[in-house]
C-alpha cells in the first residue's frame, strides 16, 4: 500500500501482507528481535545474521543495561557504520534497538519491523528513541528515525486479543486527535482495524513529525491520551498496557477539554468510548499515586508566565484538529474524578 507521506520524510514506509525479504538491508547488518515472533520469522525463511540476537523484553527490562550487551556484541563483530539494525517485533523493541543504533559508533542507520498494532501505528514511526529510568518512562532517549519501516499485517493474526486492543487505542487517538466523530465512531466498533486506517494515521502522524521532528511544537500534539495515560501506566506498577493506559488518558483529556471550554464530543460517542474502557476499571489508580508521576513528566516546564509547573496538556475537540495547553498537573485532578465515576 502506497502512503502519501511528506516530500523528503526520512523513513520509507511498507504495508504488507506477508514478510519480504527483499526489503531487508543490501548490506552488513544484524537483528533484534523480539522472542516471541522468532518462529514465525524463521518460518518465512527470514535470514538471521551472526551477531543477531532474539530477546525478552518489556517495561521492566526498558533499561539502559539491557542494551550494553548488544553494543558489546556489534563492537566485537565488529560492525562499521554502513552496517544496519533490524528492529523485530513490538514498541519496547523498535524503542531500544533504535536507541542502540543512536548510540552505536555515534549513530548508525536502523529498520523498523514492528510485529504489533501498537508498535506499527506509533511507536516505530518518528523517531523517537528510549528507554525507561526509575523517575519515569522514556526519560533517556534520542530521536533518531528509521530509514525503512515494514508493516507487515500477517503478524497481527499471531497477537492475543488484548495486544490487539492495545494497540487500537493509539488508533482511536487518531481520530480524536483530528475531530474525526466518524472516524472515532467507526474504529471503536472494528474489532480489527483495515489497513488504510493504519495508513491515515501513520499520515498524519508522518506530517506532524516531519513539521517538527523533535517535538518542540506541533508534534506535542500525538501525545494525546498520554499525558494522564503514562502515570496511570506507571502508577498501575504497568499491569496497564500502553494502550490501555492512553485509552484512559484519551476519555480524561475530553473531559479536561469541555471544562477548558472546548465544544465537547456528541454524547453517544463519550458514551461508546466510556463503556470500552469499563473492563479496565481494576486498574485505575488512585489520583494520589498518580499526580506524582503527572509532576514529573517528561513535558512538564513553566507556564509562559514562569509562576507555575505546567505540563503540556492536548485537549481534542469535535470537528478539528485538538489544541495544545500548558496547564498545571492538578487540573487533570477533576478529569480522573470523571474518570473514575465511569466505574
Amino acid at each position: 500500500m502506497k502512503l502519501n507521506l511528506p516530500e523528503a520524510f526520512p523513513t520509507a514506509v511498507h504495508i504488507l501482507d506477508h514478510l519480504e525479504p527483499e526489503l531487508l538491508p543490501a548490506g552488513p547488518w544484524v537483528l533484534v528481535g523480539d522472542a516471541t515472533i522468532r518462529a514465525t520469522w524463521e518460518a518465512a525463511a527470514m535470514p538471521v545474521p551472526a551477531g543477531s540476537c532474539w530477546v525478552q523484553v518489556g517495561e521492566p527490562t526498558k533499561r539502559l543495561e539491557t542494551i550494553i550487551p548488544w553494543l558489546e556484541t556489534w563492537a566485537a563483530l565488529p560492525l562499521s557504520r554502513e552496517a544496519r539494525i533490524v528492529a523485530v517485533g513490538g514498541g519496547v523493541v523498535t524503542d531500544m534497538a533504535g536507541l542502540a543504533a543512536s548510540l552505536f559508533l555515534r549513530g548508525v542507520p536502523w529498520q523498523a519491523w514492528p510485529t504489533t498494532l501498537l508498535s506499527q501505528v506509533d511507536a516505530a514511526l518518528g523517531g523517537k528513541t528510549a528507554v525507561n529510568l526509575t523517575a519515569g518512562k522514556n526519560l533517556a532517549g534520542a530521536f533518531h528515525p528509521p530509514e525503512c519501516m515494514v508493516i507487515c499485517t500477517a503478524f497481527l493474526a499471531t497477537l492475543p486479543l488484548r495486544q490487539v486492543n492495545s494497540g487500537r487505542w493509539e488508533l482511536i487517538k487518531m481520530a480524536f486527535l483530528e475531530g474525526d466523530v466518524t472516524w472515532a465512531e467507526h474504529l471503536l466498533d472494528t474489532p480489527t482495524p483495515a489497513p488504510r486506517d493504519l495508513a491515515r494515521a501513520l499520515e498524519i502522524k508522518a506530517e506532524l513529525v516531519h513539521r517538527d521532528l523533535k517535538e518542540a511544537g506541533d508534534r506535542k500534539l500525538l501525545n494525546l491520551g498520554h499525558t494522564l495515560g503514562h502515570a496511570l501506566e506507571a502508577a498501575s506498577e504497568f499491569r496497564l498496557s500502553h494502550g490501555e493506559a492512553v485509552g484512559l488518558g484519551l476519555f480524561a483529556a475530553c473531559c479536561l477539554a469541555e471544562a477548558q471550554g472546548l465544544p465537547p464530543f456528541p454524547s453517544a460517542l463519550i458514551h461508546k468510548l466510556a463503556a470500552a474502557l469499563r473492563p479496565l476499571a481494576a486498574e485505575v489508580a488512585p489520583w494520589e499515586d498518580c499526580l506524582p508521576w503527572l509532576e514529573r513528566d517528561k513535558k512538564m516546564g513553566t507556564d509562559p508566565k514562569g509562576l507555575q509547573a505546567a505540563v503540556h496538556c492536548v485537549l481534542p475537540q469535535p470537528g478539528n484538529r485538538a489544541e495544545l495547553r500548558f496547564l498545571p498537573p492538578a487540573a487533570w485532578g477533576d478529569a480522573h474524578a470523571k474518570l473514575t465515576s465511569l466505574f
